[in-house]
């Protein structure tokens, strides 16, 4: 386990003394910036700011200089799943909303403690359950019935919905930090609704 460093002393840094959260503050308006070349607009109250960074600092297990860097492309990740979720590129009123900023927090610390999002694509490409579904779907049986189209869409939808699933465990503040868990909570789950979606005979239900 890593020695867990002090948060409450000041870093030296390009000669200066910085106190933790005003660093936290200076790089939390970078990531506001580059979200804005994506033309998602956001900003935060210090309210806001200081909730964050007290529950960023929490999950901290080294210091919160050391980490910085993920501690921010997590909250950028997070930011932009929001976005997406929401349809909307402008945040300002969806963060005023107090549900909505507790379900991205929630989002940020499991997000920050589990393993990354495309740990999906790896694991899911060596699943068994999911190579029987792929082979069902492009198999002559079901394509004759359907076409090689609709398979196709099948299994992008396929995709797309383990990431979905993904996130929304995110939301609910579920750990993904071991494979097994991806396998058993996102992968697995996901294959068995669409199989249901696909007969036996080859035809969509």
């Amino acid at each position: 386990m890593r020695k867990r460093q002090s948060n409450n002393i000041n870093n030296v840094s390009n000669g200066g003394i910085v106190a933790p959260f005003e660093a936290f503050e200076n790089r939390i308006r970078k990531v506001i910036y580059e979200l804005l070349k994506e033309d998602i607009m956001i900003d935060f109250s210090q309210e806001q700011l200081e909730i964050l960074f007290t529950k960023v600092l929490s999950i901290v297990e080294t210091s919160i200089f050391a980490e910085m860097e993920q501690i921010m492309n997590t909250i950028q990740g997070s930011l932009q799943v929001v976005a997406m979720e929401s349809e909307r590129k402008s945040l300002h009123s969806f963060m005023n909303n107090e549900i909505n900023f507790k379900r991205f927090i929630t989002h940020v610390v499991a997000n920050y403690q589990s393993l990354r999002e495309h740990r999906i694509d790896i694991l899911m490409a060596h699943n068994p359950t999911y190579q029987g579904i792929e082979d069902e779907l492009f198999g002559e049986k079901f394509i004759t019935a359907n076409s090689f189209q609709k398979a196709f869409d099948i299994h992008l939808e396929m995709i797309q919905a383990f990431h979905k699933r993904y996130h929304d465990l995110l939301f609910e503040g579920e750990l993904l930090d071991k494979d097994n868990k991806i396998e058993e909570s996102v992968i697995e789950p996901v294959i068995h609704q669409y199989k249901k979606e696909i007969q036996v005979d080859g035809t969509v239900e």
